[in-house]
């Protein structure tokens, strides 16, 4: 969100004129649910719990609200992630989809909020949904405060596992998840799966050797470089070898790299991470040989150029005045997302056996061993030849 637009929102949230903004946007739905008004006198309610923490930008006696925006990356966060938010409701309002919303301060921090009392005030326990609060502590007790009467949390930002409640939904992909995935794609291609792991990546090591015991492992020698013989030995001709590289050592990634390019004539070869290494951004890696090797790695978010996130890129920047950042879209994500599943006749939990797609994001909700939802919505992606990350198929 543009800097001027966070002071206004910021001004305008302590004038108690919390609502939707007028927008031009018309987003369409990029899922499979159907729009359906609720019966008469049935409007579904949904509640966003967002921390603001209002009363101690008020209280900033040394810091006016520019100050604070220029220092609290939090506030940032919670005031991209509500831009999205607001995008999201006037898109459902475009729709004809009729769901009354409430934006509350949860006035929160890691091991603080103030739930109980917003509950208890304001009725939460009549809504259909709540949006929120961010931390994993305060969404927990949300849930548990809420459980009884049914209504579905939703955690739109927390990576953490904790207790689990039959009424939380916890959006954020698990890394456990995204590993898997990734090794049943390789497998699923029929692929010779070959490890590089870093004689430091000890969990990424125990991980594969416990749940993936199909994977073989390229040597490291006796001061932890790869052995380059023992790696062009595993390859396999008449099959795409997916070569997992698990190391931020730089010396290694050459290596590794190198090797897989010096074979590409005899050997259908691919580089594989399973979660996001900094390295691969240095200037001492070349952008070229990652393409070359096809890069592959599992997200649980894309690059979307289809016309609906096209639309939506294009009228955030006009009433905010800035291209979204990755906060701003998971709140337009998870609002949207929430707002179509109020619309079915079958209710929220009912609606979990779809799946849909926003505009990063997927949501494929199951109910995990504990009780509650999880979300298994993720994308497989790798470095094209046309210089584009695709979804590998």
């Amino acid at each position: 969100m543009n800097y001027f637009f966070k002071i206004l929102l910021v001004s305008l949230l302590f004038a108690n004129v919390i609502g939707a903004q007028e927008s031009t946007s018309n987003q369409a739905p990029t899922n499979g649910l159907q729009i359906a008004k609720p019966p008469v006198n049935q409007t579904k309610k949904l509640a966003l719990l967002l921390p603001f923490n209002l009363a101690k930008v008020q209280n900033d006696t040394v810091n006016s609200i520019v100050d604070r925006l220029n220092k609290d990356k939090f506030l940032n966060m919670t005031l991209d992630f509500y831009s999205g938010a607001l995008m999201a409701i006037d898109s459902a309002k475009q729709l004809g989809i009729s769901i009354d919303v409430s934006v509350f301060d949860s006035e929160e921090t890691k091991s603080n909020s103030n739930i109980e009392s917003l509950i208890k005030w304001n009725n939460l326990d009549a809504f259909s949904a709540v949006i929120g609060p961010f931390y994993q502590t305060n969404v927990e007790k949300t849930a548990e405060l809420l459980a009884a009467n049914q209504v579905a949390v939703i955690s739109p930002l927390s990576k953490e596992i904790g207790k689990s409640y039959p009424n939380l939904f916890q959006t954020i992909t698990s890394s456990a998840l995204l590993r898997s995935a990734i090794f049943d794609f390789m497998r699923s291609k029929n692929g010779n799966i070959i490890a590089v792991v870093d004689k430091k990546k000890v969990s990424i090591k125990k991980y594969i050797q416990d749940n993936q015991k199909d994977v073989r492992f390229a040597a490291l020698d006796a001061s932890g470089a790869l052995n380059v013989l023992s790696l062009k030995g595993l390859l396999v001709k008449n099959k795409i070898n997916y070569v997992v590289m698990e190391t931020t050592n730089t010396s290694m990634i050459k290596a590794t790299m190198t090797a897989l390019l010096s074979v590409q004539q005899w050997f259908n070869v691919q580089l594989v991470i399973l979660e996001p290494n900094e390295t691969l951004n240095t200037d001492e890696i070349e952008f070229a040989d990652l393409v070359k090797l096809k890069l592959m790695y599992p997200s649980m978010t894309r690059e979307n150029t289809n016309p609906q996130a096209i639309l939506f890129e294009k009228n955030f920047k006009l009433i905010n005045k800035v291209t979204p950042n990755a906060f701003a879209i998971r709140g337009f994500d998870v609002t949207f997302d929430a707002l179509m599943r109020l619309s079915q006749p079958i209710g929220f939990f009912e609606s979990t056996n779809q799946v849909t797609e926003q505009v990063e994001s997927k949501f494929d909700y199951f109910k995990n061993e504990t009780g509650g939802f999880a979300n298994k919505g993720l994308y497989i992606l790798y470095y094209d030849a046309d210089l584009t990350v695709k979804e590998a198929k």
